[in-house]
């Protein structure tokens, strides 16, 4: 499946999730599994808090990410 970027309503922040078929319910509000753009470390967050934008998802390994 198609990675999806989204947005974070309550401060523009930036989320990408890979697949948004994997949902949790908790107490009746439904949980995506997202990261960060260019970190790996999965986390869920409220769907409703996130809004879907249309923005091209570019991946990239660790061993092209630049460090400075």
């Amino acid at each position: 499946m198609k990675a999806i970027m989204f947005k974070n309503r309550f401060n523009d922040e930036h989320f990408v999730c890979d697949d948004i078929r994997v949902t949790e319910n908790i107490d009746g509000v439904e949980y995506i599994v997202v990261h960060r753009p260019n970190e790996h470390r999965p986390f869920k967050m409220r769907r409703d808090a996130l809004e879907k934008i249309n923005a091209p998802v570019t991946q990239r390994n660790k061993s092209t990410t630049l460090r400075t």
